[in-house]
């Protein structure tokens, strides 16, 4: 990633004024970047910025203001910590994760077994996070009968270091979790988040020298097996759909959004493009929906009304976090939404379960009564130094 240009960056207010989330008027867009600059600091950035990235798409001198808002946010982390509920690690009690591993306990625990005790091999099926502790049965499949699967806690991606505690610590992340791929024998792994796609892709060969486990998605992988005569479709979905890019896919290589498209139309679906579509995608508001909930549902249900416009029967997405926000949305407009494996297993014959919004149903009611439990959680904080974590 680039970084700020302040010297290029003209304080035209553009990345602000354009933002879906932002939009403030022009006027206003460029005294706050002036002041974002001067300052390194803002308000209103640290309330109402998803960090979706779509400013730097905008910024017409490429400036890259997505880096300034960056430092502002790690500013603010440092200084103020982070919820406990957004740190993936066994080291913090009540993160997201350890609270979906309170629902379906013993057979989540029998499947986080295989995950973190693969046998030794040089490409796995890369779970993550979600999947083994809120969306289990999208694991649940002929599809992924050929590899092992490496996921949890134990091996997440290291994601949320980057974006809460920036480089240096995602750095002594990354060095970790090298090693552990090392250890296994791991040269590639297929991913099913787009935010692990980022880190594996994208973050990490950048800044650990050596890094060499490649990344694939399950897409690509699904297309691949498709040209080898190995992933047989025996149902075609004739309907027309539209594909929900994620916002970390913008740091890609942009040949990562040919993959969905191709998926599609090889399970015989006619693929409509919203308006904002690939690197210009929208974000889903799901970063938001706990600091500013209005603010998210707002910006979900703009992404909605361009699913509206272009008339589509389903969303298709590889990101769990936009299925679950979006979903509730689209199915008032009688959309219905998929994760991308979901339309794979119907292609094939295979049916899918289909859980994933009652297990995010699940995961809210589960959060809330953690919450009130232990009334302290919203306000624990944490902030990370030198790999070390260490309560506010």
């Amino acid at each position: 990633m680039n970084a700020f240009n302040d010297q290029t960056c003209q304080r035209c207010g553009t990345c602000l004024e354009q933002c879906p989330f932002l939009q403030l008027p022009i006027e206003s867009a460029k005294e706050e970047i002036s002041k974002m600059i001067e300052t390194r600091n803002s308000q209103k950035i640290i309330k109402n910025c998803a960090g979706c990235s779509y400013c730097n798409i905008i910024c017409p001198t490429e400036s890259s203001p997505y880096e300034l808002i960056r430092k502002i946010r790690l500013r603010n982390y440092r200084e103020n910590g982070v919820r406990c509920i957004s740190l993936i690690t066994k080291e913090i009690p009540h993160n997201l994760m350890s609270i979906g591993l309170e629902i379906d306990t013993e057979v989540k625990k029998q499947d986080l077994s295989r995950y973190e005790n693969p046998p030794k091999t040089d490409k796995m099926f890369y779970v993550g996070c979600a999947i083994p502790y809120c969306f289990p049965d999208l694991a649940k499949t002929k599809l992924l009968a050929n590899l092992p699967l490496l996921g949890g806690m134990k091996y997440c991606c290291g994601g949320y270091m980057h974006s809460c505690f920036g480089r240096d610590e995602a750095r002594i992340k990354g060095l970790e979790l090298f090693e552990k791929f090392k250890e296994l024998g791991v040269k590639k792994l297929i991913t099913f988040c787009p935010g692990c796609d980022a880190m594996i892709k994208g973050v990490y060969p950048s800044i650990i020298d050596g890094f060499d486990v490649k990344g694939q998605t399950i897409i690509d992988y699904l297309v691949e097996k498709y040209h080898e005569g190995e992933f047989i479709i025996k149902n075609k979905i004739p309907l027309r759909i539209t594909f929900q890019d994620p916002c970390p896919w913008r740091h890609l290589d942009r040949k990562i959004y040919d993959g969905p498209r191709e998926f599609l139309e090889i399970i015989g679906a006619e693929v409509v493009e919203m308006k904002h579509n690939k690197e210009t995608s929208l974000c889903c508001g799901a970063p938001l929906s706990i600091s500013n909930r209005s603010l998210a549902t707002d910006i979900a249900n703009k992404r909605i009304s361009e699913v509206e416009h272009v008339n589509a029967d389903v969303i298709a997405h590889i990101c769990t976090g936009c299925l679950t926000t979006l979903s509730k949305y689209a199915t008032e407009k009688n959309i219905k939404s998929y994760y991308i494996t979901e339309l794979a297993q119907m292609a094939t014959g295979e049916s899918p379960s289909l859980t994933i919004l009652n297990n995010a149903k699940k995961l809210q009611k589960q959060v809330i009564k953690t919450i009130s439990k232990n009334p302290n959680v919203l306000k624990e904080h944490y902030i990370i130094k030198d790999g070390k974590i260490s309560r506010l």
